[in-house]
């Protein structure tokens, strides 16, 4: 098990990484490249709140990186329904290159770590973290209240 915290820290250096290129070619931080594919990737998450909670990012670097993807033309927000409180946040058309380009950079991290994997193994380790993320999110939900 002491090699589990170990590969949660490599993979999240692989991802970024992995993604830098990406990061570099459109001017974009890390951040704002990962708001941009978590939206595409996840449009039932479309709040900032959301994308905090699940990307387990600050507020402040989230609401920076999306002003700044909001003055580029790359994402809207808008309020629904007589909701006041939330602003709902859309990928504009602008950013499908990116967002091309950023889902490329997600599948070769992802490549990367199932390398050699037989298919069985990808389905029992697919199986194995969502049942790791169960257990991470029960946690959270018992120790907020």
């Amino acid at each position: 098990m002491n090699h589990l915290l170990e590969n949660v820290f490599m993979s999240r250096e692989l991802y970024q990484t992995i993604l830098k290129p990406v990061c570099d070619k459109y001017q974009l931080t890390n951040t704002e490249l990962m708001i941009l594919l978590f939206l595409a990737n996840n449009p039932e998450y479309d709040t900032a709140s959301a994308i905090v909670e699940k990307r387990r990012l600050t507020k402040s670097s989230i609401s920076m990186a999306i002003r700044t993807l909001q003055d580029r033309g790359l994402v809207v927000g808008a309020f629904h329904g007589g909701n006041r409180r939330s602003i709902h946040l859309k990928v504009c058309d602008a950013a499908d290159t990116i967002i091309e380009d950023g889902r490329k950079a997600q599948e070769s991290f992802s490549e990367i770590l199932v390398d050699g994997f037989s298919e069985g193994e990808k389905e029992a380790l697919k199986q194995y973290f969502i049942r790791v993320t169960a257990n991470i999110d029960a946690y959270n939900k018992k120790t907020r209240k």
